[in-house]
């Protein structure tokens, strides 16, 4: 015979010290790892910027309008085709064999990710980012960018056969099969920097767009050369726990890559920056979507190509 929980403990009363010392002892659990996962993800830590050198170099990317949280999916794709890109064996400097963890570095070292605007003005479904490799020289750039580039006919026969499809109704991996690598040539400037915790987690994320990019678009309004654009840059690492994220004090506009400046931008949009029916309307979607998959599905997989 087995009896639950509920069965064995019918006969205490509801207020039994038993009872309140194990509500209390979940309780404190509860808000421990909820503290937790706050400051693992930054929400509690200060930044605290340095004056450094952004790096600059070829940037073979793609260009998304979409919420920042998808970014990191996104990123995660192009790291796995740099990743593809190596030979099966990689030495160091010292002729030792790379581990694959070794190797996944190197490919995660090269993805940066660029963030035009300020989420708190631009509404999620129409802020703008890139996504792509960062190499230093032309040898680079034909090792990592140029395969990439190779990608761009099949991409472009795929956007062809959506493209009667409106872009609200893509899934994020949608958009990123049918958006074609470009490249660009980005100055090393003078910038300001942060280290700063990442879990790669949609929590790390919020904390990104709603804190790190506000902040520091203010401090490089107040720190950099007059009239200039604030554009964040960052760089993350799964395996250190954490991103350095730039924000260059001279120069911004060159990192619009020939994008209009925010302000410009929130005009050419307008009061689509934040629609609360298109919220709620793809909100909707993707419920009824899950429910109709959970439905029809007998077998589920998981593969690299899962929905951003």
């Amino acid at each position: 015979m087995v009896l639950n929980y509920h069965e064995l403990t019918m006969s205490e009363s509801r207020d039994s010290p038993a009872r309140r010392q194990q509500f209390l002892v979940i309780c404190s659990i509860m808000a421990s790892w909820f503290l937790y996962s706050l400051y693992i993800s930054g929400l509690l830590v200060k930044i605290e910027t340095v004056e450094m050198p952004f790096p600059g170099g070829n940037f073979c990317y793609k260009f998304v309008a979409r919420d920042y949280v998808a970014s990191l999916g996104l990123g995660r794709r192009i790291r796995k085709h740099v990743y593809d890109l190596l030979p099966e064996d990689v030495y160091d400097d010292n002729d030792k064999k790379l581990t694959n963890k070794e190797k996944r570095n190197i490919a995660e070292e090269r993805v940066y990710h660029m963030y035009l605007d300020n989420p708190e003005i631009i509404g999620g479904a129409y802020t703008r980012w890139m996504t792509g490799v960062l190499v230093p020289d032309g040898i680079e750039k034909e090792k990592y960018c140029d395969p990439l580039f190779d990608r761009n006919p099949e991409i472009e026969r795929q956007a062809l056969i959506h493209s009667d499809e409106p872009e609200s109704d893509k899934k994020a991996s949608d958009v990123f099969e049918q958006t074609v690598y470009k490249y660009v040539n980005l100055p090393s400037v003078n910038s300001l920097a942060v280290r700063f915790p990442f879990t790669n987690g949609f929590l790390s994320g919020l904390v990104f767009s709603y804190k790190i990019i506000p902040a520091m678009r203010i401090l490089a309004e107040e720190k950099g050369e007059a009239g200039n654009v604030p554009v964040i840059i960052s760089q993350c690492s799964e395996g250190d726990g954490y991103c350095t994220h730039y924000v260059p004090l001279v120069q911004g506009s060159d990192f619009l890559v020939g994008q209009p400046p925010m302000d410009k931008y929130l005009e050419s949009i307008g009061e689509k920056s934040f629609e609360l029916f298109e919220i709620l309307k793809n909100g909707a979607r993707r419920i009824k979507k899950y429910f109709i998959t959970s439905e029809t599905k007998t077998t589920t997989t998981t593969t690299g190509d899962e929905e951003l």
